[in-house]
């Protein structure tokens, strides 16, 4: 037969996890928070030719993942649709300073630089998401750890 834990464990469990929540919902919030302030500050509007929440300010995970998207549609469709292995092959076929490698490095350069916004902002998702999963589970370990607590004291 097994024996149920003691009281004193179970307040003492509950402290631990009330603790544990608190610190994770505390730290959860703080980087929503931060991100979110930081996209602010970069004063980013979502342009007119995004699939949904055109006009809108980039400050949240959606806006900056449709934000994303159309970067990346924008330069993809700069670049003729070429990717950067295709212009690196292209640009090895091309005759050193002729318009038609000032146009390929052109498209390099743009590519890149999406690539790096969109980075970004794909981190910023992905900053959301992590920031949500702390809060959340902060959440569930305070509900928890005052259960356990009250069982203790019960």
């Amino acid at each position: 037969m097994t024996s149920l834990p003691s009281a004193s464990a179970l307040v003492h469990v509950g402290r631990l996890a009330t603790a544990a929540g608190t610190l994770l919902l505390a730290g959860g919030t703080a980087a929503w928070l931060t991100v979110t302030k930081q996209l602010r500050e970069e004063k980013i509007t979502v342009p007119g030719n995004a699939p949904a929440l055109a006009g809108k300010p980039v400050q949240g995970p959606a806006t900056a993942y449709v934000e994303a998207l159309v970067i990346k549609r924008n330069a993809e469709r700069g670049a003729g649709g070429r990717t950067f292995a295709d212009i690196s092959d292209a640009l090895r076929s091309v005759e050193s300073g002729s318009d038609e490698e000032r146009r390929l490095r052109g498209q390099s350069a743009a590519l890149s630089t999406a690539a790096s916004l969109r980075t970004s902002l794909m981190t910023s998702v992905l900053a959301y998401g992590v920031s949500a999963l702390a809060a959340g589970l902060g959440a569930l370990f305070l509900v928890s750890g005052t259960t356990l607590r009250r069982a203790g004291r019960n």
